[in-house]
């Protein structure tokens, strides 16, 4: 069965200020296609713990596209699917939040949250954080680099579906008491504060 996890990093603590995007598709095989992209934010204004944290500079993106020139590709990617993200609704409140900045199409897809599924399964661990939750389960990557935070995801998901045992991504959820849930836009086309 194949489903997509994503991770954005952010510039600031402002919704709409994604600095980098990674997508992975995974399935039974596990990994099986990736895309990354650094994004210029439609305001320069990147915030030094934001830095601190991804290393992303306003140099590195200066001369980046802003996200409606990815927009398609993206959309073609994750219409239709089951979208995972660690943090989840982070990282769907910055696409939400994103998609309404620029007044881009609505995009169809159910999103879970690999955070309150580790929750859920492995119950045992220290904490949740993403790096704690895939290091235990054997993948070492190299955390807050967006493609490699969308890897550790998508091997979570991959780890769960062997724990559950489950014949789909809907019964997986289930199997601990969660649901996957629809994308939605709020349409406001005000910038939102994450924090």
């Amino acid at each position: 069965m194949k489903y997509f996890a994503i991770d954005f990093e952010t510039a600031s603590r402002e919704q709409v200020s994604a600095c980098s995007l990674g997508i992975v598709s995974g399935g039974d095989e596990g990994i099986q296609d990736k895309w990354y992209e650094l994004i210029r934010p439609p305001v320069m204004d990147f915030d030094d713990g934001c830095i601190r944290i991804h290393q992303i500079h306003p140099e590195d993106v200066k001369d980046k596209p802003e996200f409606p020139s990815y927009w398609e590709e993206i959309a073609r990617l994750l219409e239709g699917q089951v979208v995972f993200a660690h943090n989840a609704p982070f990282d769907m409140g910055v696409l939400a939040g994103t998609i309404d900045y620029y007044d881009l199409p609505d995009i169809h897809f159910y999103w879970g949250d690999t955070v309150t599924l580790s929750r859920r399964l492995w119950k045992d661990m220290p904490n949740h954080r993403l790096n704690t939750v895939a290091g235990i389960l054997g993948f070492s990557f190299h955390h807050h680099q967006a493609l490699a935070d969308a890897e550790a995801c998508a091997f979570i998901v991959k780890k769960a579906l062997e724990e559950t045992k489950a014949a789909s991504l809907s019964e997986m959820m289930e199997s601990v008491g969660l649901t996957l849930h629809p994308f939605s836009i709020k349409r406001t086309h005000k910038p939102v504060s994450l924090f």
